[in-house]
């Protein structure tokens, strides 16, 4: 299981302010061949999770940033983003999903 989340900095440096007490929360979980994509609503009572199976990717795109990267992932039907990660672990999650 491979997991990541938006950094306090990147949020910073890129003047998230609204995002500092609900980051984007990335997990990549190798034995249910599954990617879930978390964040915490704005008003901090639920969570926000999509969780897709590895099989069903088409596209990975990486936007990087000078703090931190953006990755957005398109399935069949919809796609997932999550932003401000650090730019090893989006590279590292490339690697995983061999794309």
């Amino acid at each position: 299981m491979f997991y990541t989340q938006s950094k306090f900095i990147d949020l910073i440096f890129n003047l998230r302010f609204q995002d500092l007490l609900c980051p984007w929360k990335l997990i990549v979980d190798s034995q249910k061949k599954t990617i879930t994509s978390e964040k915490r609503n704005w008003f901090l009572i639920g969570i926000n999770k999509t969780t897709i199976p590895i099989s069903n990717i088409r596209n990975i795109t990486i936007n990087e940033h000078i703090f931190g990267a953006d990755i957005h992932i398109k399935i069949y039907g919809s796609s997932i983003s999550t932003y401000f990660l650090p730019k090893k672990d989006v590279a590292e999650i490339r690697k995983i999903l061999n794309f």
